[in-house]
């Protein structure tokens, strides 16, 4: 068995992945964001032409630790946000057997359309778009959660993922 409980809802198991990075004595670079994200939402509802069908909705209010000298978002702290969630993302749709070893990004494309600033609440939406064998996409937008930006979209991301297969690429 991999790294995701199939018997869990969609929900647990986005919980269950993206508390990996906070466990006790785990400083990496990603450890900081389970201090800032909150997940609201994860969906999983395979239909016929898209058998993995996954969502996933995060909150965050813009912490100063991400912020550039300017005061907003810093891009590095969006790619990182971007990998971090469409990545839990994909655990959902896992099943034993399928990206069920955890997986590595091949690409990761971001744009940057305006600048989130500090303080700022932010919702993180991140979709599969494709799961082959090997290779997957998800989707990925950050957008304003409430006041002046509510819904107006700030980044965007395609994430590029490749499977791996006990953990050998």
């Amino acid at each position: 068995m991999g790294i995701v409980n199939s018997s869990h809802t969609p929900f647990e198991r986005a919980t269950e992945v993206f508390k990996l990075a906070s466990v006790e004595g785990y400083d990496g670079f990603d450890s900081p964001l389970s201090h800032h994200l909150t997940l609201l939402s994860a969906t999983h509802n395979p239909t016929p032409s898209h058998p993995h069908n996954a969502t996933t909705t995060f909150s965050m209010t813009v912490p100063h630790t991400l912020c550039n000298m300017s005061g907003s978002l810093h891009g590095g702290a969006v790619a990182l946000i971007f990998d971090i969630c469409t990545s839990v993302t994909i655990a959902i749709a896992a099943k034993e057997g399928f990206w069920d070893h955890g997986h590595v990004s091949r690409t990761l494309n971001c744009t940057y359309l305006r600048p989130a600033a500090e303080g700022q609440k932010v919702l993180v939406e991140s979709e599969v778009v494709h799961l082959g064998r090997r290779m997957g996409v998800v989707r990925g937008v950050i957008r304003g959660a409430e006041g002046e930006g509510e819904g107006k979209v700030y980044y965007t991301c395609e994430h590029g993922k490749a499977c791996l297969d006990g953990g050998r690429l």
